[in-house]
């Protein structure tokens, strides 16, 4: 406390007194909050809570500057110091004010800018485990440029019993939560107050602060209150806005800030005007010289690489020199970008992520790279991190974009044929991403295609399938191959990615619920004139099959979704017929016979469809050379011709055992 002077006395409230104070090396201003504490244990108890508020840094947080534990002899109390920023332009609370006062109704754009604002800092500080606990417009503070900082955060010592709101005065109390008294506060009653504070601003021209608190007690016992009201506020704003309202002071299943930007389309907008992302961009915006910007396409590659990096902060002459170099990679597939290029344009896809254009078109560039062999040296610059980094967070930037989350899923696919980087791609959260297409875009087939491809080729890190496992993606590719099943894309991709699911025993458990045996064989018979899809789907049966017997008698006899049973093996075997001079398809058919072959009643049916020595003998003399078929073809012709003779024996004894 030594180090400020005390200038003047702001407020005094039930919680705390409030100074403005101006520290003395620097004689900055600081408001100091001075709150009494009921004892000693309750001051340290205290202290320890706001340990994580000194530690905030974000565009629309204010966090703690410091704080102290004093001791006063006059009156025997412990207090908390607190030492906060001072805003001297005022807060939300000063804005509403004045807007009551002349019943000028407050801009939509200018509520959407706060609402970007506000839900930004609430997702920082939630993901930091922090909530706010009392949110309301006094303590949204207004910046020099008009912009809004949340502060002056209220630990929950200082609040007191969150059940019974001891703390709270008349006014504070109007923006808690209805259910807190009986889960206390969590980040989705700070979405409550937001939702109060929007509740304000739209009626401020014709409720007083009195009117609005009664307002806001009706409606927490009967939210009927709100829709009347509703009807007044729609004079002036939108229903996009009153429903985000309606959203945010819903009793249950109430979203959390990072739901709101994520799912509601509204608030995308509101956090894209005033992404804090982009905050230092706008500012270079503002500051750069206005001249000549015609993107050089006759100076070839270097020119449009430096024209991009001059004007990385200026998004249609981004778009316009992405799309001259993608343009570029489709005349020539042999044009070579150098590291620094590839880096550049990483780097302006980050620099510009809000702009789902620049992000197809970023990705597109690295796609055609990659596809045309340009890219593929293991210590290329597109394998490193800085640049791989870029695709997972443009799913999630644009997670309801079925186009941006096809090319940038295209590229995780081609950049998982290096294992450094199919590792990367597992640890920066690209196959949670993948994922999280599928299920937002089940029905789409080419979507659906490269995700599975992508996690095909991702699952050659060990990591990786668990992640699957984990986010149950069994269960997505299943019903991705089941939605599209006539689609020889989805038909293919996914039975690969079926065999590359199994490799993590604790999927095998779902295997029968999911009737995985069954679309597999399926997938044989829709596509059977098809190689890809019978190769992939044997392939996929055999790893099934080899360590369950159950989907070993599965493919002998499933059940029909129609009702009946379906038979696997004449399919694989009409496959067969169609294949039989194609090595790869006729190797994943040894493969399976060989898994089938080890089940004695497998066997025995196996001889009773004809298959036994009659196929495996063909293919032995068809493939005499090819090691990979002769491994599994000799087992399997083995295994059936060992069951042949015994049961010739058995039935030589038998007549001997009768004579």
């Amino acid at each position: 406390m030594e180090n400020y002077k005390i200038v003047q006395q702001l407020g005094q409230g039930a919680q705390a007194t409030i100074f403005l104070a101006e520290k003395k090396d620097t004689g900055k201003s600081y408001v100091l909050k001075k709150v009494e504490c009921f004892d000693e244990s309750e001051a340290n108890k205290a202290f320890r809570e706001s340990q994580d508020l000194l530690s905030l840094e974000h565009p629309y947080v204010s966090g703690y500057n410091e704080f102290f534990i004093m001791w006063e002899k006059e009156n025997s109390s412990v207090f908390m110091t607190i030492v906060m920023d001072y805003f001297p332009h005022g807060n939300l609370g000063t804005i509403m004010q004045k807007h009551r006062e002349s019943k000028d109704v407050i801009p939509e754009e200018k509520i959407k800018n706060w609402v970007g604002q506000v839900i930004e800092g609430l997702i920082y500080v939630h993901q930091k485990g922090i909530i706010h606990r009392d949110l309301r417009p006094n303590n949204l503070y207004l910046q020099e440029e008009g912009s809004l900082k949340l502060g002056d955060f209220s630990v929950a010592t200082v609040m007191g019993d969150t059940r019974t709101c001891t703390r709270a005065t008349l006014s504070s109390a109007n923006y808690l939560a209805p259910e807190l008294e009986d889960t206390g506060f969590t980040p989705v009653t700070d979405i409550w107050s937001l939702g109060c504070i929007l509740f304000e601003l739209t009626t401020s021209t014709f409720y007083d602060e009195k009117q609005v608190i009664e307002k806001m007690k009706e409606a927490k016992e009967d939210a009927f209150v709100l829709e009347q009201v509703f009807e007044d506020v729609a004079n002036h704003y939108s229903g996009e806005l009153i429903s985000l309202i309606r959203l945010m002071l819903k009793r249950k299943d109430r979203p959390s800030a990072s739901d709101l930007k994520k799912n509601n389309k509204y608030v995308k907008v509101c956090v894209e005007m005033t992404d804090a992302s982009q905050l230092e961009k706008r500012k270079r915006q503002k500051s750069a010289r206005k001249e000549n910007r015609i993107v050089p396409k006759e100076g070839g590659l270097i020119k449009v690489l430096e024209h991009l990096a001059t004007n990385i902060d200026f998004e249609e002459q981004v778009l316009e020199s992405l799309s001259t170099i993608l343009e570029m990679c489709k005349e020539s597939e042999t044009l070579q970008v150098d590291a620094t290029g590839k880096r550049l344009i990483s780097v302006a896809m980050r620099n510009n992520l809000p702009q789902e254009n620049i992000q197809i078109t970023g990705c597109s560039i690295f796609n055609r790279l990659l596809v045309t062999g340009s890219s593929d040296k293991p210590g290329d610059a597109i394998f490193s991190s800085d640049v791989i980094s870029i695709f997972p967070r443009v799913m999630e930037e644009h997670s309801s974009s079925a186009e941006v989350q096809q090319v940038a899923a295209a590229s995780l696919m081609a950049l998982a044929c290096n294992s450094e980087a199919a590792e990367a791609i597992g640890f920066l959260g690209g196959v949670n991403h993948i994922l999280d297409a599928m299920r937002r875009f089940p029905n789409n087939p080419e979507l659906c295609a490269t995700c599975c491809h992508a996690l095909w080729s991702l699952s050659v890190i060990e990591n990786n399938v668990k992640i699957v496992t984990s986010e149950k993606g069994l269960e997505l590719v299943c019903n991705a191959l089941k939605t599209h099943m006539n689609s020889p894309d989805v038909a293919e991709a996914a039975c690969a990615a079926l065999l590359s699911t199994t490799l993590n025993d604790e999927n095998f458990e779902y295997v029968g619920d999911l009737d995985c045996v069954g679309l597999l064989i399926s997938a044989i018979d829709t596509h059977t004139k098809n190689p890809k899809v019978v190769k992939n789907a044997c392939m996929a049966l055999a790893s099934l099959v080899e360590p369950d017997e159950e989907s070993a008698y599965r493919v002998l006899t499933n059940e029909a979704t129609g009702g009946g049973h379906i038979s696997g093996i004449p399919k694989v075997m009409s496959a067969y017929e169609l294949h039989k001079d194609n090595a790869e398809v006729v190797e994943s058919i040894a493969t399976l016979l060989m898994e089938l072959a080890e089940y004695d009643d497998v066997r025995a049916e196996l001889r009773h469809l004809n298959v036994g020595p009659k196929v495996l003998s063909e293919i032995f003399k068809r493939f005499k050379e090819n090691v990979d078929i002769m491994a599994p073809c000799e087992k399997a012709l083995s295994r059936l011709q060992a069951t042949i003779q015994q049961k010739a024996q058995a039935a030589a004894q038998q007549k001997a055992l009768k004579t």
